[in-house]
């Protein structure tokens, strides 16, 4: 019954903490715009160039071999070392996105500080109570 008797009063405040909340996600969610555009276009570069090299080694590497008893062990090699590529590369994703900060850390800290507040003056009331 007391929640129902203080909501007017804790009302406004609460308010305010969700348009700070609110304020905050905005703010990530520019920030975090801006470095996944930059982050987007340098990995699109990278892969482009390494791809066009990679697939310049491989004509090399089978032109050189084509004349030669070893032209399908040379192929052969060549998937076996791209599947390779391929379960490592996959593995590391994996592994990253599990490491990588969620998207909004900024909203994220002022929460759990708001929570930690909110458990301390719980804390304390019942300890007055």
């Amino acid at each position: 019954m007391r929640l129902l008797t203080a909501l007017p009063r804790v009302a406004p405040v609460l308010a305010r903490h969700a348009l700070g909340y609110a304020d905050l996600a905005v703010e990530d969610l520019d920030s975090l715009g801006d470095r996944l555009r930059r982050r987007l276009i340098a990995t699109l570069a990278c892969a482009l160039s390494a791809s066009v090299a990679v697939l310049m080694f491989c004509l090399l590497a089978v032109a050189m071999a084509w004349d030669t008893p070893y032209r399908t062990t040379v192929v052969v090699g060549l998937a076996l070392a791209f599947a390779v590529a391929a379960i490592v590369s996959g593995g590391m994703a994996r592994r990253e996105r599990t490491k990588s900060g969620g998207a909004f850390p900024r909203l994220s800290t002022a929460w759990d500080r708001d929570r930690e507040m909110l458990r301390e003056i719980l804390a304390a009331r019942e300890t007055h109570s």
